[in-house]
Protein backbone atom coordinates (compact mmCIF):
# COMPACT_ATOMS: atom_id res chain seq x y z
CA UNK A 1 0.00 0.00 0.00
CA UNK A 2 1.18 3.70 -0.12
CA UNK A 3 -0.15 6.84 1.54
CA UNK A 4 -1.96 9.97 -0.63
CA UNK A 5 -1.37 13.25 1.29
CA UNK A 6 -4.46 15.77 0.41
CA UNK A 7 -3.20 18.25 2.54
CA UNK A 8 -0.64 19.64 5.53
CA UNK A 9 -1.49 21.65 8.26
CA UNK A 10 0.79 23.34 10.92
CA UNK A 11 0.45 23.07 14.54
CA UNK A 12 0.77 25.79 16.79
CA UNK A 13 2.46 23.19 19.76
CA UNK A 14 4.94 21.18 19.07
CA UNK A 15 5.09 17.75 20.58
CA UNK A 16 7.76 14.59 20.94
CA UNK A 17 4.75 12.32 19.73
CA UNK A 18 4.08 9.09 21.43
CA UNK A 19 0.24 8.71 21.25
CA UNK A 20 -2.00 10.58 18.56
CA UNK A 21 -6.06 10.04 17.95
CA UNK A 22 -8.89 11.56 16.91
CA UNK A 23 -12.10 11.42 19.27
CA UNK A 24 -15.28 13.66 18.34
CA UNK A 25 -13.37 16.20 16.07
CA UNK A 26 -10.80 16.71 18.41
CA UNK A 27 -7.56 14.90 18.23
CA UNK A 28 -5.44 14.07 21.35
CA UNK A 29 -2.27 13.49 21.95
CA UNK A 30 0.65 12.30 24.32
CA UNK A 31 3.99 13.33 24.54
CA UNK A 32 6.88 12.27 25.93
CA UNK A 33 9.15 14.28 28.45
CA UNK A 34 11.81 15.65 26.33
CA UNK A 35 11.57 18.85 24.29
CA UNK A 36 9.15 20.15 26.50
CA UNK A 37 7.74 17.33 29.03
CA UNK A 38 5.00 14.64 28.99
CA UNK A 39 1.85 16.57 28.17
CA UNK A 40 -1.47 15.57 27.13
CA UNK A 41 -2.15 18.05 24.82
CA UNK A 42 -5.91 18.48 22.38
CA UNK A 43 -5.59 19.70 19.32
CA UNK A 44 -8.29 20.33 16.01
CA UNK A 45 -7.94 19.32 13.13
CA UNK A 46 -6.42 22.66 11.72
CA UNK A 47 -3.58 22.51 14.23
CA UNK A 48 -5.29 24.73 17.54
CA UNK A 49 -4.13 22.95 20.28
CA UNK A 50 -4.10 23.61 24.33
CA UNK A 51 -2.63 21.81 26.88
CA UNK A 52 -4.71 19.73 28.58
CA UNK A 53 -1.89 18.62 31.57
CA UNK A 54 1.74 18.86 31.73
CA UNK A 55 3.72 16.57 34.01
CA UNK A 56 7.42 17.81 33.02
CA UNK A 57 9.89 15.23 34.14
CA UNK A 58 7.69 13.24 36.07
CA UNK A 59 7.33 10.27 33.68
CA UNK A 60 7.36 9.53 30.07
CA UNK A 61 4.21 9.98 28.31
CA UNK A 62 3.48 7.35 25.70
CA UNK A 63 0.60 5.66 24.03
CA UNK A 64 -2.66 6.86 23.93
CA UNK A 65 -6.43 5.71 22.98
CA UNK A 66 -10.45 7.36 23.63
CA UNK A 67 -12.65 4.22 24.83
CA UNK A 68 -15.80 5.12 26.49
CA UNK A 69 -15.25 8.86 27.47
CA UNK A 70 -11.88 8.23 28.42
CA UNK A 71 -8.37 9.13 28.21
CA UNK A 72 -6.10 6.00 28.68
CA UNK A 73 -2.37 6.73 28.44
CA UNK A 74 0.73 4.59 28.66
CA UNK A 75 3.93 5.45 30.35
CA UNK A 76 6.98 4.10 28.92
CA UNK A 77 8.97 2.42 31.60
CA UNK A 78 7.48 3.31 35.38
CA UNK A 79 4.70 0.77 34.06
CA UNK A 80 1.51 2.76 34.92
CA UNK A 81 -1.64 3.82 32.92
CA UNK A 82 -2.96 6.80 33.51
CA UNK A 83 -7.11 7.72 33.04
CA UNK A 84 -8.46 10.86 32.40
CA UNK A 85 -11.64 13.00 31.56
CA UNK A 86 -12.06 14.07 28.66
CA UNK A 87 -10.82 17.51 29.96
CA UNK A 88 -7.35 15.94 30.88
CA UNK A 89 -8.52 15.32 34.68
CA UNK A 90 -6.65 12.24 35.52
CA UNK A 91 -8.98 9.98 37.77
CA UNK A 92 -7.06 6.94 38.47
CA UNK A 93 -3.67 5.06 38.00
CA UNK A 94 -3.67 1.02 36.49
CA UNK A 95 -0.78 -1.09 37.01
CA UNK A 96 0.89 -2.19 34.01
CA UNK A 97 3.56 -5.23 35.09
CA UNK A 98 6.19 -6.70 33.54
CA UNK A 99 6.02 -4.66 29.95
CA UNK A 100 7.05 -0.90 28.91
CA UNK A 101 4.40 1.18 26.74
CA UNK A 102 4.76 2.32 23.52
CA UNK A 103 1.40 2.39 21.56
CA UNK A 104 -2.16 1.96 22.51
CA UNK A 105 -5.52 1.63 20.77
CA UNK A 106 -8.54 -0.35 21.29
CA UNK A 107 -11.10 -1.87 19.53
CA UNK A 108 -14.03 -0.96 21.07
CA UNK A 109 -14.02 -2.99 24.39
CA UNK A 110 -10.61 -3.57 24.68
CA UNK A 111 -7.28 -1.71 24.95
CA UNK A 112 -4.66 -3.24 22.66
CA UNK A 113 -0.93 -2.34 23.31
CA UNK A 114 2.83 -3.32 22.34
CA UNK A 115 5.96 -3.07 24.38
CA UNK A 116 8.63 -2.75 21.69
CA UNK A 117 8.87 -6.40 20.69
CA UNK A 118 6.84 -8.34 18.44
CA UNK A 119 3.43 -9.16 20.05
CA UNK A 120 0.26 -7.07 20.78
CA UNK A 121 -1.47 -7.18 23.46
CA UNK A 122 -5.32 -7.38 24.75
CA UNK A 123 -6.23 -5.72 27.93
CA UNK A 124 -8.85 -4.83 30.27
CA UNK A 125 -9.66 -1.26 30.28
CA UNK A 126 -11.14 -1.79 34.08
CA UNK A 127 -7.85 -3.02 35.39
CA UNK A 128 -5.41 -3.35 32.76
CA UNK A 129 -5.29 -7.06 33.25
CA UNK A 130 -3.65 -9.07 30.04
CA UNK A 131 -6.25 -11.13 28.19
CA UNK A 132 -4.38 -12.10 25.35
CA UNK A 133 -1.71 -11.57 23.27
CA UNK A 134 -0.86 -11.71 19.59
CA UNK A 135 2.59 -12.28 17.90
CA UNK A 136 3.12 -9.72 15.06
CA UNK A 137 4.83 -11.97 12.04
CA UNK A 138 5.65 -10.67 8.68
CA UNK A 139 5.77 -14.09 6.90
CA UNK A 140 7.46 -16.73 9.33
CA UNK A 141 9.84 -13.44 10.56
CA UNK A 142 8.85 -11.32 13.85
CA UNK A 143 8.14 -7.77 13.72
CA UNK A 144 9.83 -5.80 16.13
CA UNK A 145 9.67 -2.11 17.71
CA UNK A 146 5.91 -1.92 16.70
CA UNK A 147 5.26 1.41 18.21
CA UNK A 148 2.35 3.91 17.65
CA UNK A 149 -0.66 2.03 16.92
CA UNK A 150 -4.30 3.08 15.24
CA UNK A 151 -7.46 0.54 14.99
CA UNK A 152 -9.38 1.35 11.65
CA UNK A 153 -12.53 -1.09 10.21
CA UNK A 154 -11.07 -4.16 12.33
CA UNK A 155 -7.27 -3.52 11.34
CA UNK A 156 -4.45 -1.85 12.73
CA UNK A 157 -1.99 0.30 11.56
CA UNK A 158 1.49 0.56 13.41
CA UNK A 159 4.56 2.87 13.01
CA UNK A 160 7.91 1.11 13.40
CA UNK A 161 9.86 2.61 15.35
CA UNK A 162 13.13 4.32 13.82
CA UNK A 163 11.53 3.38 10.19
CA UNK A 164 9.55 5.64 7.54
CA UNK A 165 7.43 2.17 8.00
CA UNK A 166 4.07 2.16 8.48
CA UNK A 167 1.58 -1.56 8.52
CA UNK A 168 -1.58 -2.66 8.38
CA UNK A 169 -2.23 -5.47 10.67
CA UNK A 170 -4.75 -7.89 11.11
CA UNK A 171 -5.62 -8.45 14.93
CA UNK A 172 -6.07 -11.96 15.26
CA UNK A 173 -3.54 -13.47 13.72
CA UNK A 174 -0.76 -10.88 14.00
CA UNK A 175 -0.41 -10.97 10.30
CA UNK A 176 1.55 -8.08 8.71
CA UNK A 177 -1.08 -7.69 5.43
CA UNK A 178 0.44 -4.39 4.33
CA UNK A 179 3.58 -2.08 4.40
CA UNK A 180 3.25 1.30 3.63
CA UNK A 181 7.17 3.61 2.88
CA UNK A 182 6.06 7.06 4.21
CA UNK A 183 9.48 9.11 2.35
CA UNK A 184 6.76 11.05 0.33
CA UNK A 185 5.96 13.21 3.51
CA UNK A 186 9.70 14.64 3.45
CA UNK A 187 9.00 15.25 -0.38
CA UNK A 188 6.28 17.84 1.09
CA UNK A 189 8.04 19.36 3.90
CA UNK A 190 10.13 22.57 2.87
CA UNK A 191 14.05 22.83 2.93
CA UNK A 192 13.92 24.08 6.57
CA UNK A 193 11.68 21.63 8.03
CA UNK A 194 13.43 18.68 6.55
CA UNK A 195 16.67 20.32 8.12
CA UNK A 196 14.46 20.94 11.65
CA UNK A 197 13.73 17.63 11.91
CA UNK A 198 16.93 16.09 10.85
CA UNK A 199 18.67 18.10 13.77
CA UNK A 200 18.11 15.35 16.27
CA UNK A 201 17.53 11.31 15.32
CA UNK A 202 14.57 10.88 17.34
CA UNK A 203 12.42 13.08 15.49
CA UNK A 204 11.20 10.20 13.63
CA UNK A 205 7.58 9.27 12.22
CA UNK A 206 5.39 8.45 14.91
CA UNK A 207 1.63 9.63 14.57
CA UNK A 208 -1.32 7.68 12.97
CA UNK A 209 -4.91 9.14 13.86
CA UNK A 210 -8.15 8.20 12.05
CA UNK A 211 -11.24 10.26 11.49
CA UNK A 212 -14.00 7.72 10.97
CA UNK A 213 -16.53 10.10 9.69
CA UNK A 214 -14.44 11.93 7.07
CA UNK A 215 -12.27 8.48 5.90
CA UNK A 216 -9.42 10.66 6.20
CA UNK A 217 -5.93 9.54 8.14
CA UNK A 218 -3.90 12.09 10.04
CA UNK A 219 -0.37 11.10 10.38
CA UNK A 220 2.80 13.44 12.33
CA UNK A 221 6.42 12.80 14.27
CA UNK A 222 8.13 13.70 16.90
CA UNK A 223 8.54 16.93 17.41
CA UNK A 224 7.21 17.57 14.05
CA UNK A 225 6.01 21.17 12.93
CA UNK A 226 3.37 19.65 11.07
CA UNK A 227 0.77 17.47 10.21
CA UNK A 228 -0.25 15.59 7.10
CA UNK A 229 -3.84 14.04 5.63
CA UNK A 230 -4.76 11.44 3.54
CA UNK A 231 -5.38 8.00 2.26
CA UNK A 232 -3.56 4.62 2.15
CA UNK A 233 -4.49 3.21 -1.03
CA UNK A 234 -3.46 -0.56 -2.39
CA UNK A 235 -0.75 -0.63 -4.91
Amino acid sequence: MHFVVEDRFGRDVEAFTEGFEIHDHQIYESSGSMFGGSRLIRMTEKGHASVLADDGESFFGEGLTVLGGRIYRLTWTEHEVFVYDLAGKRERVMANPGHEGWGLTNDGSRLIFDDGGASLYFADPRNFAILHSVPVRAGKEPVERLNELEWVNGKIYANVFETRKILRLDPVSGCVEAEADLSNLWDRMTPAERATIATDENNVLNGIAYDTPQKLFYLTGKDWPMVFTGHFIEN
